[in-house]
């Protein structure tokens, strides 16, 4: 019977998805928030429905249309008032309290009296709020007026709260210049913030809109934390969760966490994704809703109040690009769900993802892909794209490839953030049309047509590596009505992390690709051309034993369309007495390359066949040997991290330090993984090392294993090579590593390189790029701590000029905009450093600024 009643109400309900958001527009709700709410949560909502909430809402549509809505407003007292002076009597923690309290990273919290405690022992409540809704921290004194503070403790101490945490008294901020030391200390206590709200005896979310909401009854809160105050008391956000179960089970019965359509399981799904759950935890998914309509006075903020809660540190001086890698990097498996939300442009690295969260509408949550080294692999629906038709302004129409002539026509649409804050990835894909590289990626088909718009991904394909689908992507488009003679190929693509409109573009494309080409092991899906390397394939000796012995037999060395022969196949295998029989009857056989360039040895190598390796150069075949453009065994073997098998063949005599013909690398540069190294490639070091492999080996592409290792952001390797003699300025015919470090913010590398002795003047620091000083680099990045380690090592960098511009490091930063950079300059240098410097064109620091003079003194 309630399956009955389901499947009867599901029919009732219509996609109500144009009515809902004039509806809500009309309650006051902007237009972009009432196109994502009538896509999503109401979509199947009835106007009277959304009158029935808003009947217990006391805000009228002009209230709610108001940015300036606020929680609380300032009060003035009797005697403020008497004065006519404005309001005076602000709290603030001392700042001794907040230093205390960043030390132990603790709970700064304060009483109705005005009182400072940091972890107080009987307990605290932490606020959610936003701060332009009146408790935001007064923009001149850094507190809150006491009547805010009195407010808030009037709606909270009737249920035994007596102490608060706000991050608007106990993290330095709001809508003013921070000075340099209270920059330091707002970046502790943002990585206490996770453990700060875990710690609270609840966490109280104040909005202006649910303090006007005449209830309690949980089923109609949209809210988005553990305790919601409305204007008539608390309300549980577990009881929200559990209320709208128990009707959207009711509507459509037990597939509720499924079902689309009904009034209440996509609400229900909404509020149970946000819910607290410490076995699941909070996703990239989850954060991305929760922040697509979010403002912030500081942009940076987009990115950095995520991070207490997926649990990262944040360092200070990072800039949002360094925080969206860091918050990318944390959940790879869910950041490649993210590749569709429309909107933002491509973020610098993953340039597949949106760059930040805010801004984001048509957002779709699709299949994960899977994160590799180079890009995100996925399947998706490819259309080549012919042309660009011109059209009128805010649409692209695209002509896709059908097999006719003319394609199918799309009408598509860039997003007004893209076009405004990435004008050159529109300016790349309109080549990549013109090159014939231009491609559109989508999850589903284009047609038939749908009441909103698919989004698709806009790509240049990659021409190298030939024959692979490899790309980047250059923005979302918003996809319209297409043409019904539409067709696409279900292909799958590698998304390369690289994002071709920022500044390095593609170039590191290519050196990852170089880095990660790997042999290949037994072909799979390959048809087998002929007997013999079928039973190599499956090492059947006896079989082999009889072809070989056959008269006439003369097919031993055949080569199928891959370039592998039967030895081959045995070898990749792992079949060591089929490859003993076939390389004893054909020693030739041991020194042909497959298409790729690999020899049966690498083939066993890179597979970790010990055995079937010990055959082989038993057999005669060369340890060091390597087809032209093809890999030694070491090499493979240790890129692939097989200590085991690197130690067998430096037994057989492998040199340890010959390049091959493959990727140009020695094998300590191959054993040299992306980012920090566990124990395992550490001890791949090692033995190489002992074996004597020239640390300081240059190939003839300029490479060295110290400038590998800095690339790859490796600190366990580099700190390594640096302690078993490794020249910490690298070869003198390239970039110092130390350049590249800095590139990177990455301290603990330049700190590595810097105790090593690698130079910051001189010889050694003449080859940063564009004739700049080290301290030039670190001004442009706005990394303050590399600038201190720069400047313990030598303090003239504070002040030395560098470049066709000649510029100082104060007018780095000062061009750059990096304020954090620039403040630290005029901390550290107030008496010793003048104004007067000037560069090239005459001009100082202080004329070549981006802000305003009083916003950094």
């Amino acid at each position: 019977m309630a399956s009955t009643t389901s499947a009867a109400h599901e029919d009732a309900r219509q996609h109500n998805q144009p009515a809902i958001k004039q509806h809500l527009m009309g309650k006051g709700f902007p237009e972009a928030l009432s196109r994502f709410i009538s896509f999503n949560e109401l979509c199947y909502w009835k106007e009277h429905e959304v009158d029935q909430v808003f009947a217990r809402v006391q805000a009228t549509a002009d209230e709610i249309r108001n940015p300036d809505l606020q929680t609380f407003s300032v009060k003035p007292s009797a005697a403020e008032q008497a004065a006519g002076l404005g309001p005076t009597d602000f709290i603030k923690p001392p700042w001794e309290q907040l230093t205390e309290s960043a030390a132990v990273l603790g709970a700064l919290c304060v009483n109705r009296k005005g009182e400072f405690r940091t972890n107080p022992p009987e307990g605290y409540a932490a606020l959610s709020h936003v701060w332009a809704q009146g408790l935001g921290s007064d923009s001149q004194t850094g507190g809150l007026h006491r009547s805010l503070v009195e407010q808030v403790f009037d709606l909270v101490e009737p249920h035994g709260i007596k102490w608060i945490w706000t991050d608007s008294l106990a993290i330095p901020g709001g809508k003013r210049e921070l000075e340099f030391v209270e920059e330091e200390l707002k970046a502790m206590l943002i990585n206490a913030m996770a453990d700060i709200y875990r710690k609270a005896s609840k966490v109280i979310v104040l909005d202006a809109l649910t303090l006007r909401l005449d209830s309690n009854d949980p089923e109609i809160k949209l809210a988005t934390d553990a305790v919601i105050v409305t204007k008539a008391g608390f309300v549980r956000f577990a009881d929200v969760v559990d209320t709208l179960r128990a009707k959207a089970h009711n509507e459509v019965g037990d597939r509720y966490k499924a079902v689309g359509t009904g009034q209440y399981p996509s609400l229900f799904r909404t509020f149970f994704r946000l819910q607290r759950n410490d076995q699941l935890g909070v996703s990239l998914p989850d954060i991305a809703i929760g922040c697509a309509y979010r403002d912030a006075f500081d942009k940076l903020d987009y990115a950095r109040s995520v991070f207490p809660t997926l649990g990262l540190e944040w360092r200070f001086g990072d800039k949002r690009d360094d925080a969206m890698k860091k918050i990318y990097e944390s959940q790879k498996h869910h950041a490649t769900r993210l590749a569709l939300f429309h909107g933002p442009p491509r973020a610098l690295y993953p340039g597949w993802a949106p760059a930040v969260f805010p801004g984001m509408t048509d957002c779709i949550i699709i299949e994960a892909g899977v994160w590799k080294p180079r890009g995100m692999a996925r399947e998706w629906l490819a259309s080549r794209i012919n042309k660009i038709v011109p059209s009128k302004p805010g649409c692209m129409i695209l002509e896709l490839d059908n097999g006719q002539s003319p394609g199918a026509y799309s009408l598509c649409y860039i997003s007004d953030a893209t076009k405004q804050q990435s004008p050159k990835s529109t300016d790349i894909f309109k080549e990549a049309v013109q090159k014939g590289t231009a491609y559109v990626l989508t999850d589903e088909p284009l047609v038939p047509v749908q009441h909103h718009a698919r989004v698709g991904l806009a790509v240049e394909k990659s021409t190298k590596p030939v024959g692979s689908l490899e790309g980047w992507v250059c923005f979302t488009l918003a996809i319209g009505e297409t043409e019904d003679s539409y067709t696409a190929e279900r292909q799958e693509w590698l998304l390369l992390h690289e994002n071709p409109a920022k500044d390095k573009g593609k170039g590191e494309s290519e050196v990852k690709y170089l880095l990660e080409r790997s042999s290949q092991a037994a072909p799979s899906g390959t048809t087998i051309e002929q007997p013999l390397h079928a039973a190599a394939q499956r090492g059947d000796s006896d079989a082999i034993a009889s072809m070989l012995r056959s008269p006439g037999y003369t097919v031993v060395d055949g080569q199928d369309s891959r370039g592998w022969t039967a030895l081959h196949y045995a070898a990749a295998a792992g079949h060591a007495i089929a490859s003993r029989l076939l390389a004893r009857h054909s020693p030739s056989s041991l020194a042909i390359g497959t298409a790729n360039g690999e020899t049966p040895l690498v083939l066993a190598a890179d597979n970790g066949h010990q055995e079937a390796v010990c055959e082989l150069v038993e057999a005669g075949a060369d340890v060091d040997y390597f087809a032209p453009e093809g890999p030694t065994p070491l090499v493979v073997a240790a890129r692939r991290g097989d200590v085991e098998m690197v130690r067998l063949l430096l037994q057989y005599k492998a040199n340890p330090s010959l390049a091959d013909g493959f990727i140009c690398a020695t094998p300590l540069m191959a054993a040299i993984p992306d980012q920090r190294s566990g124990s395992q490639q550490d001890e791949m070091l090692a033995v190489l090392i002992d074996a004597r492999a020239d640390v300081n080996a240059t190939t003839q592409t300029g490479l060295c294993a110290i400038n590998l290792a800095v690339f790859q952001g490796n600190l366990g390797c580099t700190r390594m090579l640096l302690a078993r003699g490794a020249d910490p300025n690298g070869n003198p015919k390239l970039p110092p590593p130390l350049q590249h470090a800095i590139d990177e913010r990455d301290v603990e590398i330049v700190q590595a390189l810097l105790d090593h002795g690698a130079q910051v003047s001189g010889p050694g620091a003449e080859r940063f790029r564009d004739g700049w000083t080290p301290m030039l680099w670190a001004a442009a990045v706005d990394d303050v701590p590399i600038g201190k380690l720069l400047y313990k090592v030598d303090p003239g960098l504070l002040y030395a000029v560098g470049g066709k511009e000649k510029w100082t490091p104060l007018h780095v930063s000062a061009v750059k905009g990096n304020r954090f950079f620039f403040k630290w300059l005029l901390e550290e240098s107030k008496e010793k450093h003048t104004w007067d410097e000037v560069d090239f064109e005459g001009k100082t620091a202080w004329e070549l600024r981006s802000w305003e003079k009083s916003k950094v003194t």
